[in-house]
């Protein structure tokens, strides 16, 4: 259940972090490169040119890499919320070949766990709101089964009952392909070395422009900046809920409205 802190801080104190950490990498490689500079007049020398150039390109295999997963893991969580809505509006559907009074009681119970499922825009924010949203969505979800079991057991129909059963069984398969969307992160170590990698590469960068004894400081921080801003997308596209990237959730409260309409809600 519990995330990286950089999950639940708010999204700008992760894009400090990685700044002041990339820009203390690269004014700490300059100032060593000048006190070597008496020392090594060539920064090219020794394998230098090869070492940065190398390490550029390593950054860059790893960021593409990382930023293609967090796609991913993105497109998965909007298919997920589709399919789940899917779910929902199917087995909505299918209780209304259901006799009074089951009718009702299984819609209603279906509205209310539609509910729990529509999560608004910056609610969840910590392990505790991730922790009392699932809880709120198990609450609702018991009811449904025992409810279906019931409306069965009363004598309906067998090809209702088996269409009802399938609907009501993607209902709950749904829920657990959302959990598993949700819960699917960047691992901890493949951020942080790609944090390293980055703070490297523009330390060996800075150290090289001390040696030389020149370094232009805006086009390097505008660089350091550039990255910072690539990894916070990449860290983004984890917090669907409450980051700069998020997933929209238009098909679950559109058949939350429909479901409200239908029962006079």
């Amino acid at each position: 259940m519990g995330f990286s802190p950089l999950y639940n801080f708010p999204i700008w104190i992760p894009a400090l972090i990685f700044i002041v950490m990339l820009s203390i990498a690269l004014e700490s490689g300059y100032r060593v490169g000048l006190k070597r500079r008496e020392s090594w007049k060539e920064a090219d020398s020794g394998g230098g040119a090869v070492v940065l150039t190398s390490m550029f390109a390593l950054m860059g295999l790893v960021m593409a890499f990382t930023y293609a997963s967090g796609v991913s893991r993105y497109d998965a969580r909007k298919n997920a919320v589709t399919i789940e809505a899917n779910a929902l509006g199917t087995a909505f559907l299918r209780a209304d070949l259901v006799a009074e009074p089951g009718r009702t009681e299984l819609k209603t119970i279906l509205l209310d766990y539609a509910r729990t499922r529509y999560i608004p825009q910056g609610s969840v924010r910590s392990d505790a709101d991730r922790k009392e949203t699932l809880q709120r969505t198990v609450r609702a979800q018991v009811k449904i089964w025992p409810t279906t079991k019931h409306i069965i057991d009363q004598g309906t129909p067998g090809p209702i009952a088996s269409s009802l059963v399938a609907a009501i069984n993607g209902v709950l398969d749904a829920h657990t392909i959302r959990l598993v969307a949700i819960f699917d992160k960047l691992p901890k170590v493949v951020m942080w070395m790609l944090v390293f990698i980055s703070a490297a590469s523009l330390g060996v960068a800075g150290y090289n422009a001390g040696i030389q004894g020149r370094m232009s400081r805006w086009r390097m921080t505008a660089f350091a900046l550039v990255l910072s801003g690539l990894m916070i997308v990449i860290l983004d596209f984890d917090r669907p809920n409450d980051g700069l990237v998020t997933v929209n959730q238009y098909s679950i409260n559109s058949v939350i409205e429909h479901m409200e309409a239908d029962l006079g809600q």
